[in-house]
């Protein structure tokens, strides 16, 4: 697991493989999305994950259950997505529920067919998704590979030629200039071998370019984050960030300490003065009623 809460390393595939059949073999598809399974399928199914991977609670920042639950959701999604596509697009409803997969329970399955892909609003939701999905103009180029474990392994190459740059190596490829972290792995997943970048995405790697000139410019040197990098260039959404794949989130706004701190002691010494005024102006216009009673009352006086 990373910070984009995405399985890396040399047995990320094993690990994908594995849950993907645990996946299936624990969570009920009779379920409206991920964050309504059933508490009990999820345990058992962390549960049978972590006796056989030996995982930390955190991960280069990433809490590794949300991490480990967001990558099972997305196996659970896929799984839905293409018994959708093999046993129910274009079909009536009826051939779709005779031809259940043997592997699937009759009940789950008639629940999957006539109460949520036949539902009105999941087939709005659906045409929706499908129409957003023809509208996108890029091309990925990273083809089957997520964006985080190529991110991964360009971390480790970059580790890599560190190490021998500082151990005095004579490759004269490591004398080399080399790009940021944050514009290769822009390349590596948008530049499509054949056609190069799309117009739109042309425009983004440009962006990254000046970026990187800046940096050199104004300090000598680029050391920019990729995270930090891709968030200035692209104004990440409130859950999603451009350019990290579906795993990766915006940090929480965080308040620091001291100036809340100083906040709350200043808005708590305006509160007390608007008490201190309004209780003044409340006792100054006490006097002038009393006036104004004690005047009207010698006018009846001497009337």
């Amino acid at each position: 697991m990373d910070e984009l809460r995405r399985v890396v390393g040399e047995k990320a595939d094993e690990f994908t493989c594995d849950c993907s059949n645990w996946v299936k073999e624990f969570c009920p598809l009779k379920s409206l999305f991920w964050s309504k399974m059933d508490s009990g399928a999820k345990e058992r199914l962390y549960k049978k994950i972590t006796s056989k991977y030996d995982l930390p609670d955190m991960v280069a920042g990433a809490n590794v259950t949300e991490a480990l639950s967001f990558q099972c959701s997305m196996l659970y999604k896929h799984w839905r997505f293409r018994l959708k596509e093999q046993y129910f697009r274009n079909k009536p409803v009826t051939d779709a529920i005779n031809s259940r997969p043997d592997t699937i329970d009759a009940n789950q399955w008639t629940w999957l067919v006539c109460e949520y892909w036949n539902d009105e609003k999941q087939k709005r939701i659906s045409k929706v998704n499908t129409e957003n999905k023809l509208k996108q103009t890029e091309t990925p180029a990273n083809g089957a590979k997520s964006t985080a474990r190529i991110f991964h392994e360009l971390m480790n190459v970059q580790q890599t030629q560190g190490s021998q740059e500082h151990e005095g190596s004579s490759d004269n490829s490591l004398e080399t200039q080399q790009d940021p972290l944050y514009i290769t792995l822009f390349e590596k997943t948008k530049k499509n071998k054949d056609r190069g970048f799309e117009p739109n995405v042309e425009k983004d790697y440009e962006a990254l370019r000046n970026l990187h000139e800046k940096e050199v410019e104004e300090h000598g040197e680029d050391t920019l984050s990729v995270k930090a990098t891709y968030m200035e260039v692209f104004k990440p959404k409130s859950w999603y960030v451009k350019g990290h794949g579906p795993g990766a989130r915006p940090p929480k706004k965080r308040r620091v300490e001291g100036e809340t701190d100083e906040v709350r002691v200043a808005l708590s010494v305006k509160i007390q003065q608007l008490k201190k005024d309004a209780a003044t102006r409340e006792g100054a216009l006490v006097s002038q009623i009393e006036s104004l009673k004690e005047s009207t009352e010698e006018l009846k006086t001497s009337n």
